[in-house]
């Protein structure tokens, strides 16, 4: 029970952040409607507009994985695994959901490794010289949401298996 509190409370978090991913996402639709306008008029274009929303993209996109991960949007195809016993069941997503965590795990270390170079060299993107860092960060605070949500379903596996008490949802099959 106290996993799934732990759960909730990251849940609420990256639900959090994601509600503050609406801003580059306003600035995105608002940045290609006037640059579009702007080539329809043929005044011109926004400098670097191409670069901002390739940014705001990206960042829009890794911020939400973690929420879409705890609304369970993760996807599983386990045509023969359902027909396994329930403990068998457990056991076989906590391996993978241990894979999985650990792949993300590196991701989140080599992410934070990537804001540590960019923000000490000073790296700025190309046209606008906005620092890169802030961007690397961005994914690197979705991936250490998404990275605890799967260490608590992964351990959550573990002990379903381990107690073997089938839960309701489970029972139809």
């Amino acid at each position: 029970m106290k996993l799934q509190k732990f759960r909730d409370v990251v849940g609420a978090v990256a639900k959090i952040v994601d509600y503050a991913a609406i801003i580059p996402l306003f600035l995105m639709v608002f940045v290609v409607g006037v640059d579009v306008i702007l080539r329809k008029m043929q005044v011109g274009r926004i400098h670097g507009s191409n670069e901002l929303i390739m940014y705001f993209m990206v960042w829009v996109c890794m911020l939400h994985i973690p929420v879409l991960y705890f609304k369970g949007g993760h996807v599983w195809v386990d045509l023969i695994v359902s027909r396994f016993p329930y403990r068998l069941r457990c056991f076989w997503h906590c391996g993978l959901m241990l894979a999985e965590t650990a792949l993300i795990g590196l991701l989140v270390y080599g992410g934070y490794r990537n804001v540590a170079f960019l923000y000490n060299f000073g790296t700025t993107s190309d046209v606008l010289n906005m620092p890169k860092w802030i961007f690397a960060a961005a994914a690197v605070v979705a991936f250490t949401e998404y990275f605890l949500l799967a260490l608590a379903d992964t351990i959550q596996f573990f002990l379903d298996g381990i107690s073997a008490k089938e839960k309701l949802a489970d029972a139809g099959n």
